[in-house]
């Protein structure tokens, strides 16, 4: 092996290791930031027999959307247009329908500088997830974004879904 494969071998290797790293430091954090008690979780999230809507939006957003919710969260959910959401009149039961799963897109938080000098904002978004509980009107918006979004998602629905696990237990708990 020449010494500039082997060296293009190793800036490989290095360079997928750093990439694997920045997922996990995001998961760690997110397992932080995306809770109940850091605002991002509604506290009467679970307690009540509703479907959890989610807003779909582009298509590798979307697949990984229900990708994830499929393998990772166990309640009653609907994947929806914004579209949809706004004119089917099925969706005006906020009894059934109470919370809705959503992202806005937010710049990364820097500014690019160009070799002359001049700036200019990035050339992409990332998603800010946030929950809307409906009865209450009240946003419960993630602390953090990151362009490994699909990480994030994947924590805020496990979390998500240990929620409504725990308050399915309280309800069992209760009724013995």
């Amino acid at each position: 092996m020449t010494k500039s494969k082997f060296y293009f071998l190793l800036a490989t290797v290095l360079m997928l290791s750093m990439l694997s790293s920045c997922g996990a430091i995001v998961k760690s954090k997110a397992n932080k930031y995306l809770t109940e008690e850091e605002g991002a979780i509604p506290p009467d999230f679970g307690k009540e027999n509703t479907t959890l809507l989610f807003i779909t939006h582009r298509n590798s957003y979307n697949k990984y959307l229900k990708k994830n919710t499929r393998k990772i969260y166990q309640g009653d959910y609907e994947l929806i247009s914004k579209k949809e959401f706004e004119s089917n009149s099925k969706y005006e039961d906020i009894s059934k329908y109470r919370f809705v799963f959503d992202y806005s897109a937010v710049s990364p938080g820097y500014t690019v500088i160009r070799g002359d000098g001049s700036m200019r904002d990035p050339l992409y978004d990332v998603k800010k997830f946030r929950i809307l509980d409906r009865k209450s009107e009240k946003e419960y918006v993630s602390k953090m974004t990151s362009s490994f979004w699909s990480k994030l998602q994947k924590v805020y629905l496990k979390n998500l879904n240990e929620k409504l696990l725990s308050e399915q237990q309280s309800k069992l708990a209760t009724t013995k």
